[in-house]
């Protein structure tokens, strides 16, 4: 199939890599596409400036992907990138419906918008899911929300929301574990992660099940299988790691609590879809970093 990422960072290169050994052609699109490997097919555009998305019209695409990141955490940002944007790639593709015109509009079988569990307003260390409501404070979810209407209003719409993203390039926790000052309190509130490498292979999934004529949801929970505290995970890289967490510093489990709330992601439909974590849980995807990191360091 005829595969576009736009916005393709990190997660959108890995999951072209992916993509392309399963035989998918892949474009990447960024605003510098000098950024993107050689083995990537690269086109630079902005998804702020609509007419430097003219030549998506003309693309034979069947699966788009919309991998955008804020480039800062503020509002008109958040606007710009899954808002604006979105409207600006909907209508460079024209009508993406059936009784749409042109050959290439009629191959689009699906948008898929990578949107985040930063929709879900519970704090209360609830369990939610596609179903749950969403109702968030923040301008971030209320803008991520808009971003996912307008992709599912299309009709060939699904909107992943990805969790917490770490990884061997995210290393924050680490970091601040390593250096002593990880929280000494005691955290009940519930974390959710998933590892950047699940991340890309979540998206190059869907894209499989939209190959194989798969009946696809509008909307994924992509995170993995071990919601936890920020106090257990702390304890476990600490225990990984050899070390005792010395002091509390500025209170890193209380920073996470304002920022996440607290709830549990189940991710049960998009298990029931045929997908298989790398990283089940934090233990698995942390230990493989810290196994990472120490054979590089002995390079």
């Amino acid at each position: 199939m005829n595969v576009v990422i736009v916005g393709c960072g990190d997660i959108g290169v890995r999951c072209a890599g992916t993509l392309q050994r399963a035989g998918h052609r892949v474009m990447g699109v960024r605003r510098n596409s000098g950024l993107l490997p050689d083995t990537i097919e690269a086109r630079s555009a902005d998804v702020c400036d609509p007419s430097s998305l003219k030549f998506l019209a003309d693309q034979p695409i069947d699966v788009l992907i919309y991998s955008l990141a804020a480039e800062n955490f503020n509002e008109s940002d958040y606007r710009a990138a899954y808002v604006d944007g979105v409207k600006n790639v909907l209508a460079a593709l024209g009508d993406v419906s059936e009784a749409g015109a042109g050959a290439a509009r009629l191959a689009l079988k699906r948008i898929f918008f990578i949107s985040s569990t930063g929709v879900y307003h519970q704090n209360d260390g609830s369990v939610v899911d596609e179903n749950s409501p969403t109702e968030p404070a923040r301008f971030n979810g209320q803008l991520m929300l808009e971003g996912e209407t307008l992709i599912r209003d299309t009709g060939i719409g699904t909107c992943i929301r990805f969790s917490g993203i770490y990884g061997p390039d995210r290393l924050r926790m680490i970091n601040r574990v390593a250096a002593g000052q990880g929280s000494k309190e005691i955290s009940t509130a519930y974390t959710n992660r998933i590892h950047v490498e699940d991340c890309a292979a979540v998206i190059a999934h869907l894209v499989e099940c939209v190959q194989r004529g798969q009946t696809l949801e509008q909307i994924y929970l992509a995170s993995d299988c071990g919601p936890a505290t920020s106090t257990e995970v702390e304890r476990f890289i600490a225990e990984t790691l050899g070390l005792v967490i010395e002091q509390s510093g500025s209170s890193a489990s209380a920073a996470v609590n304002r920022i996440a709330g607290s709830k549990r992601c189940n991710n049960k439909r998009l298990l029931d879809s045929g997908y298989q974590f790398i990283y089940p849980d934090y233990r698995a995807g942390y230990a493989k970093i810290i196994e990472q990191l120490r054979s590089s360091s002995q390079q």
